[in-house]
């Protein structure tokens, strides 16, 4: 009856609004449960659930009334306290531990990661741990900038692991809740529990490991946690945002662990890999952008997956509040939209603009980089540079270039490029680097 309840209001909900509002906000609610006149229906995203309980409570009292002649509250959530599953118990040091399996998100899997040349490699590096955990790539330490899919992948290796063997005690957390519980259990006399809770789990994910940095007391502790897992054959997943040798005042015995296993980083992703997320979250949501806005905003917002989805997230609030049909969604109204996020204007890219960021990245002064020597540590950065001319300011000829970095002709930045792409396609830092330059060039 009380699911029949939430389907019963769904039912009129879809004959009073619009079927694009019904798809967006309403198509994936999940009734959760009914107490006290209190109906819990639970939603995909924290956004989601504070714009319902803002914008249609009214309403779906008003339909709950209407139905059952009686008054109800309606509160939507995005998370569900889950029981407890005391999946694994057994006894260390002569205390018996109940261990609570995951702390888990379900959209966070591999079929909802968009794998583009940003982080293919770390995708297949997750697969493979979660295949075989304990065995393949033990720790895996995956890092890279905030935004771009890190706690994504190392819950996917979880969902997929515990699905294939739903036994096995995998615990999630943040390197702030270790810190915290670990100060508890001093403060409570009872760190026997707490690294029986730590040490007998068969995969640990912990996000955020750079906030061990300067914290000594937490690192010996974590020191002697990830040996006892690793004696034991179980596997550690690492994520940060930078890499280990990278981490202030990390104990070199960490750095040394931490790097014993596979390091696999997560760039920003390209603008095709951004087009593809855009697509993957608008079929998601149920929702409908014409092509030239998904192109706009990959052009756009570039910085991390985090603000895509962002992006979409507020466009999709937007038009529905606005009763905003999806054909008349354009590029001037999703530009107002994100404005707060889009760059303001992106500062018009010039060839000083170029040569002054390349100089400043490689310590060269910018009148080195247009003298006429051909030593390697200034020939390559010029290189760069007139490459990044060529692609960077497109109405720009090859001998127009050749003439600010007074070359002789356009065949030596025909030479430029092509040294450059090749490099570029060959080693995925430099591809980093040149990305990097790229994005300071274009003051984001």
């Amino acid at each position: 009856m009380n699911s029949e309840l939430w389907n019963n209001v769904l039912q009129k909900l879809e004959e009073n609004v619009k079927p694009q509002t019904y798809r967006t906000w309403f198509n994936d609610s999940q009734f959760v449960s009914l107490k006290d006149n209190l109906l819990i229906v639970k939603v995909q995203t924290d956004f989601a659930a504070n714009y319902l309980n803002k914008n249609y409570e009214k309403l779906i009292r008003e339909i709950l009334t209407s139905l059952y002649n009686e008054k109800y509250q309606i509160r939507f959530v995005s998370k569900i306290a889950q029981p407890k599953k005391e999946i694994a118990s057994e006894k260390a040091n002569g205390i018996e531990i109940n261990s609570p399996n995951h702390k888990l998100r379900d959209r966070y899997n591999f079929d909802e990661f968009v794998v583009g040349k940003n982080n293919n490699f770390a995708y297949s590096a997750a697969l493979g741990v979660a295949e075989n955990p304990g065995r393949n790539y033990n720790p895996l330490f995956i890092y890279g900038e905030s935004g771009m899919g890190k706690t994504h992948l190392m819950q996917a290796i979880g969902n997929f692991a515990l699905e294939n063997d739903p036994e096995l005690v995998i615990y999630y957390t943040s390197t702030e809740t270790f810190t915290n519980e670990m100060i508890e259990a001093i403060q409570t006399n009872s760190m026997h529990k707490f690294r029986a809770k730590y040490r007998n789990v068969d995969i640990l994910l912990v996000d955020d490991i750079h906030f061990l940095s300067r914290k000594e007391g937490t690192q010996e502790e974590f020191f002697h946690t990830f040996n006892a897992l690793l004696d034991n054959k179980k596997q550690i997943v690492l994520t940060s945002d930078r890499p280990p040798k990278d981490i202030e005042d990390l104990e070199k015995r960490l750095v040394t662990r931490f790097e014993s296993g596979l390091l696999a980083d997560l760039k920003s992703p390209d603008f095709e890999t951004r087009v593809a997320i855009l697509k993957k979250k608008i079929e998601t949501e149920s929702f409908f952008l014409p092509q030239d806005v998904i192109s706009y905003i990959a052009e756009s917002i570039y910085t991390s997956v985090r603000a895509l989805e962002g992006s979409l997230v507020r466009i999709i609030a937007h038009t529905s509040f606005n009763k905003i049909p999806p054909e008349e969604i354009t590029i001037d109204m999703v530009g107002s939209v994100l404005s707060d996020l889009i760059s303001h204007k992106k500062q018009e890219i010039t060839l000083d603009k170029i040569l002054e960021t390349v100089s400043l990245k490689y310590g060269i002064p910018q009148q080195q980089l247009l003298d006429k020597t051909r030593k390697k540590n200034i020939a390559f950065p010029r290189h760069v540079a007139m490459y990044l001319s060529n692609i960077l300011i497109p109405s720009l000829s090859l001998k127009e270039i050749a003439t600010f970095f007074k070359r002789k002709d356009h065949t030596t930045v025909i030479h430029a490029k092509v040294n450059i792409e090749s490099k570029f396609k060959s080693d995925p830092d430099f591809r980093s680097e040149i990305e990097t330059i790229i994005a300071d060039i274009r003051d984001i």
